[in-house]
This record gives structure tokens, sequence and C-alpha cells, in this order.
């Protein structure tokens, strides 16, 4: 059984590395990413996520008698989902403070005697957009660079986070009772 365990922590291990380096990749997008940068990624996440509920449940549930796994897996499901809620929110109000925080040294660039921002605007007026058109063009662009770069800040967060989370996978263990190879026959 000891075997078992070690090759779940093994697997979750390696999804978690595999979830760390996704968040990498994504930490490097710009706003111009092509198709192939977006979807690298996501098929290596899809792979890692497999490889990881999986074993999870299993440390998670093994080791329990056969009469006592329903109510684990509900708590195990309602624990999950409460802490991607609680993850899910955390995570964007950390989004929109990193982005008024980027809009803000933006913007600390575009002032009327910046050659860039005057070469912008004087640009932008030959394509027949009107002065409010082109500041509020301007201004979208800002958002957007600062969105792109709160969330690039939260990706490289999340791969840290990820990293130094794998030690805590191997203190996991399921507990040992009379039931402890149910598990398996259950699932």
């Amino acid at each position: 059984m000891s075997e078992f365990i070690a090759a779940l922590h093994r697997i979750s291990a390696t999804a978690l590395v595999i979830f760390a380096v996704v968040a990498w990749m994504r930490s490097r997008f710009n706003t111009e990413v092509d198709i192939w940068t977006l979807v690298v990624p996501t098929i290596l996440q899809g792979a890692a996520v497999s490889c990881f509920f999986i074993p999870l449940v299993n440390l998670a549930l093994g080791g329990l008698r056969p009469d006592q796994i329903a109510a684990a897996s509900g708590l195990n499901n309602f624990l999950r989902i409460s802490a991607g809620a609680f993850a899910t929110s955390t995570a964007t109000t950390l989004w929109e403070n990193r982005a008024a925080l980027h809009h803000a040294h933006l913007v600390e660039h575009l002032t009327p005697g910046n050659a860039t921002t005057s070469a912008t605007l004087e640009l932008l007026g030959r394509l027949g957009m009107q002065p409010e058109q082109r500041y509020a063009y301007l201004e979208r662009m800002v958002n957007q660079q600062a969105f792109t770069l709160s969330a690039l800040d939260l990706f490289y967060a999340s791969a840290v986070l990820l990293v130094l989370l794998i030690p805590f996978l191997w203190i996991a263990r399921p507990p040992r009772g009379k039931g402890a190879e149910a598990p398996a026959a259950a699932h």
C-alpha cells in the first residue's frame, strides 16, 4: 500500500509541476499572442488535471471504510468547491487591484510633452479621429495593457505558489484503518 501512496504522491507532484510550468508559460504572454501560444499551455494543463484530481481523491478517500466514502466524498467536494470559490474571488480582486496599479504606472508616461504620446495622438488624428476619440482610444489601449500585465502577475505568482505547494502533497497520508484496501474497489 505504501508504494501505491508514493505513486499517488509522485503523480500529483508531477501534475503540480506541470501546472506551475503552464502558469509560468502564461506569465510570458502579451496582447498579441498567436493561437499556438494559447493552445499549447491549455493542452498541457488538460493532461495535468487528469493526473492531479484522481490521485488527490484517492489520497483523500484512501483508508476509509466503504460506508464512509459517500460522506467523505461529499465533504471533499464541498471543500474543493468552497476553496475554488474563495480562490476565484481572491484572484479577481488581486487582478483588479494590480490592473489599477499598472494603469497608474502606464499613464504616468502619457503626458503632452512625451514624444510617443504626441506622435500617437497625431497619428490617430490623421486617421480621422476627433480629440475625444483619440483620448478614448488611448485609454482603451492603456486599460488593455494594464489588465494584461495584471494577469501576467497573477500567473507568475500562481507558478511560484504551485511550486511551494508540492512539499505539502508529501505530507498527505490517507488514514490507516480496516478499510484501507476498500476504496479502490468502491470507486
